[in-house]
């Protein structure tokens, strides 16, 4: 089969962990989230962007949607000379994580694309208003500068006062939101960053990542983990991209929420 014909929408694929190869979904309809590998990724195969875009830019919102906790990527047939600027831009656009090309070494160029932190905040937000809908703006708007923010505040305090808010406020007003209160995002985002730098650089010592992401030391951050995404550092150096750590974080902090309620 041509390149042009396995990549022609409505084409998809998984790449599970070791993430070195791509596996053809056979059944999208019948595949549940559930049943993906855990933090594997989903592709959609792009055959010829000017021809097929709106169908993969469509399939990519309905997969993103559908599975938060898989990073969506595009692959896509050889580039020419100059590669395909085009294609990444659009890729951007409709916020898939990277573009993998035929003869891409693929492993490398995943942990180079899922590990930059630059346009985190953004790109969180974007997700959990996907993942979440009808969260009101202004409460979106607020989790976005506290991403953004967080790598020079380990007090939420500190960090809601630099943006003209009272903590107590904040918190009501995320109650009401039904989202994880303002000091729960600090945290999450903190544990988020260093799950990025482990995964980008999976031989560093631990001790040393952790003092540069703030903790006092490896344990300390390999508590805060496991009791936010339920991995320890060793599982998350293994894994690639932050939808499934936040996607976990989401899960396990509704959870617990609903006990409480329910303990009430």
């Amino acid at each position: 089969m041509s390149t042009q014909a396995l990549l022609a929408p409505p084409a998809v694929f998984q790449v599970p962990p070791p993430y070195d190869q791509f596996e053809a979904v056979s059944d999208l309809v019948a595949l549940a989230p559930e049943q993906l590998p855990h933090a594997a990724l989903l592709a959609v195969g792009v055959a010829s962007p000017e021809e097929t875009w709106s169908d993969v830019a469509s399939l990519v919102h309905q997969l993103r949607a559908r599975f938060p906790a898989a990073p969506l990527i595009l692959r896509a047939g050889r580039p020419g000379d100059e590669g395909d600027a085009d294609l990444t831009r659009r890729a951007a656009a409709v916020h898939a994580r990277a573009v993998v090309f035929e003869g891409d070494p693929l492993r490398p160029t995943l942990r180079r694309a899922l590990t930059d932190p630059t346009n985190l905040a953004e790109d969180i937000s974007e997700w959990f208003t996907l993942r979440t809908p009808g969260v009101a703006p202004a409460v979106v708007a607020l989790v976005t500068e506290m991403i953004r923010l967080s790598p020079r505040f380990g007090e939420v305090s500190a960090l809601l006062g630099s943006l003209g808010h009272a903590e107590r406020t904040v918190r009501t007003w995320f109650r009401r939101a039904g989202v994880p209160g303002p000091g729960k995002w600090l945290a999450a985002a903190h544990a988020t960053r260093a799950a990025l730098r482990m995964q980008a650089e999976p031989s560093a010592p631990l001790l040393a990542l952790a003092v540069e992401c703030g903790y006092s030391d490896h344990s300390s951050l390999s508590r805060q983990c496991l009791r936010l995404f339920g991995a320890r550092p060793g599982r998350i150096r293994g894994m690639l991209g932050w939808e499934w750590l936040m996607d976990q974080w989401l899960k396990r902090t509704e959870r617990r929420e609903r006990t409480a309620k329910t303990e009430e």
